[in-house]
């Protein structure tokens, strides 16, 4: 096990007087600009140490605390008025076992970085997303997830947490009693929306290297989402775009390959075509135009969905899993029985067609293992999930409430970290385990300090 130690004498006793370093204090935004907000005061903490001083400081001046990451959710999760925590400085590789898979990461290191940080071990993530922007632990915190019918999302590859808790102490905790103190917690804390504690480090499941082969068509709707469990239950990594009312459908499907299999790319010139000039460049101008001019909206998805697919590529698994995706828009997504997509996604159909719904952007279609995460949107299921999204100068919200409103009937989840409008009352009876967090969520921060109004709105008031 090849292990950085890097805690040294941060393990001391922390005072209030601790310098901690501080980013400018501006006013924030997400990624989208969905969600805006002026926190009190912005802190850059580089070492444990810091991060316990911090948590000091908002105890003292009885100020809130949330923490960020890539700030990559569409979500009001980390908008406070108190201080902020940015984990940027306290990044990199703690241990990696070849042996094991077993990978320890500080918390705010990005997803981008991490395919360099484990090449040197043999390693690589089990599954990613299509964007990397997002730290590790705001990865888990959400519920972040890739497709694959074999593969959980982020926090069902958590085997252990480092965290720093309200009253600033730092608890060692693991799903096994005899590697951590608390595993009650550890289940809260793998996906628990930055409410139980600060995540300084994350030990994950990871897996040898290995590279992908990415085959993408364009088929008939009727065709792909007929085929669509049973395509995705034999492909390693299956997903679908579709433009809402074409008839047409992308069609991704990778295939995972030993790690010395021949690279295959398009020319760097035809990729950068493809990718830029086209999947972001001209895309980016088209939505622009739909946006002043809804019409437009039909014909640019129906064009699209001609021109989506792209040629064949073998590379490494982190530069297959992300695309580039640099117009930005406001995004939903839900998580749905497996069981019940055929009838979900045809009743969304049919709303489409009812309200005569004029939208550019694809709904994106994907698959994952059923994991025992508590507040996992795949807890105790086998899931699919359907995003939809909206160019980020329209009003999302009419659209993404008629999805979620179409979807409802089916049990669907909401994506922690998109945009919906669910409460506690609602939430409660969509997850089995609701009520054990919430009794975690209180125990480890008795006073309220890292909540907020919105995640008062997710999961209840704080006990009296």
């Amino acid at each position: 096990m090849i292990d950085d130690d890097m805690r040294g004498d941060q393990m001391t006793a922390t005072g209030t007087d601790t310098h901690i370093p501080a980013a400018t204090a501006v006013p924030r935004r997400n990624w989208s600009g969905s969600v805006r907000w002026d926190p009190a005061e912005v802190l850059a903490p580089r070492t444990e140490q810091e991060v316990q001083a911090a948590l000091q400081r908002a105890r003292s001046r009885g100020q809130g605390v949330r923490v960020i990451g890539g700030g990559h959710s569409f979500s009001a999760l980390v908008r406070t008025d108190g201080i902020l925590l940015t984990l940027d400085d306290y990044t990199g590789l703690v241990a990696a076992d070849p042996a094991t898979g077993l990978v320890t990461l500080r918390g705010g290191t990005r997803l981008r970085e991490i395919a360099e940080l484990l090449a040197p071990y043999g390693l690589a993530l089990p599954v990613m997303g299509d964007i990397d922007h997002q730290s590790i632990a705001g990865a888990i915190q959400t519920g972040t997830h890739g497709t694959g019918a074999r593969f959980t999302g982020f926090a069902g590859m958590v085997r252990a947490l480092r965290i720093a808790l309200p009253d600033g102490s730092i608890l060692d905790t693991s799903l096994e009693d005899d590697l951590g103190q608390d595993p009650e917690l550890f289940q809260a804390a793998r996906l628990g929306l930055g409410a139980i504690g600060v995540i300084l480090e994350v030990t994950l499941a990871c897996v040898p290297g290995y590279r992908l082969g990415l085959t993408e068509s364009t088929v008939d709707l009727e065709e792909a989402a007929g085929a669509f469990l049973a395509d995705s239950a034999i492909s390693d990594h299956h997903e679908l775009f579709w433009f809402p009312r074409s008839r047409l459908v992308t069609q991704r499907t990778m295939r995972r390959l030993p790690a010395a299999a021949p690279r295959q790319r398009a020319h760097p010139l035809a990729e950068f075509t493809q990718r830029e000039l086209l999947g972001n460049g001209a895309w980016g101008m088209l939505c622009t135009a739909a946006a002043v001019a809804p019409p437009l909206s039909r014909p640019i998805g129906g064009l699209a969905s001609r021109v989506f697919a792209g040629a064949p590529v073998t590379d490494d698994s982190s530069k297959v899993f992300v695309a580039p995706r640099r117009v930005r828009f406001h995004e939903s997504e839900w998580a749905l029985p497996a069981e019940h997509f055929e009838a979900a996604f045809a009743a969304l159909r049919r709303r489409f067609e009812e309200e005569d719904v004029q939208i550019t952007f694809p709904l994106e279609i994907r698959r994952v293992a059923a994991d025992d995460v508590w507040l996992s949107t795949a807890h105790g299921r086998d899931t699919v999930y359907i995003a939809a999204h909206r160019h980020h100068r329209e009003e999302a919200g009419p659209y993404l409430l008629m999805v979620q409103r179409t979807l409802a009937p089916f049990a669907a989840r909401p994506h922690w970290g998109k945009q919906h409008w669910l409460g506690a009352r609602e939430l409660a009876r969509l997850y089995p385990r609701f009520e054990d967090f919430t009794a975690v969520r209180a125990a480890a921060d008795p006073d309220g300090m890292l909540m907020t109004p919105y995640l008062r709105h997710l999961l209840g008031p704080d006990p009296s």
